[in-house]
Parts: structure tokens; C-alpha cells; sequence
């Protein structure tokens, strides 16, 4: 298979390093959009920090959505009582009939 070579130097053509780009041509100039998404309103100020946290922390808690942490579980546990319970509903049941 023949090689391609530029004239004289082809063969080391991969010996040197290429020219170094001028930094100019590096920069890329993009432009800036304007962020349209609704800020938050400006912390109010406050003789403690913790006070700031704290209100930051109960608005967060209020603007979540679903319900708090603490009924997940009595409504996981609900589910699985109530599989259960139709299992041992459907054994019974199964029993009456073909027993």
C-alpha cells in the first residue's frame, strides 16, 4: 500500500510538532442571555444566621409537594398489611371452596 508524503519532508512530517495557534483565534465570543427563570426573594436581614437558615429551611419545607416524610411510610406499611391480607383472604377463601 503506497504511502502519501509531501515532497521532501513528508517522511517526518510526524517528527516536529505543527505551528502554534495565535491566542486570538482561541477566544470565542459568546453571547450572554438574559436568565429569565424567577429569582428568589432577597434574604431579609437577620441578627442570627441560624434565624436565616431556619426560614430558608421552612420555606423549603412548605413549597415541597406530596406529603411529608412521615405518612410514606404508614402508607408503604398499609400496602403491605393489606397484600397480606388479601394472600390469607384468598387461601381461606380457596379452602371453603375446594376443601
Amino acid at each position: 500500500m503506497p504511502q502519501e508524503t509531501d515532497g521532501e519532508d513528508g517522511r517526518d512530517r510526524y517528527r516536529r510538532l505543527p505551528d502554534l495557534i495565535p491566542r486570538d483565534e482561541l477566544v470565542t465570543e459568546v453571547v450572554a442571555t438574559q436568565n429569565d427563570r424567577p429569582q428568589p426573594p432577597p434574604v431579609p436581614p437577620a441578627a442570627a444566621p441560624e434565624l436565616v437558615a431556619a426560614t430558608q429551611i421552612a420555606d423549603g419545607q412548605a413549597a415541597r409537594s406530596g406529603p411529608p416524610m412521615r405518612r410514606v411510610p404508614a402508607r408503604i406499611g398499609l400496602w403491605v398489611m393489606g397484600g397480606a391480607v388479601g394472600i390469607v383472604l384468598l387461601v381461606v377463601a380457596g379452602l371453603m371452596l375446594f376443601g
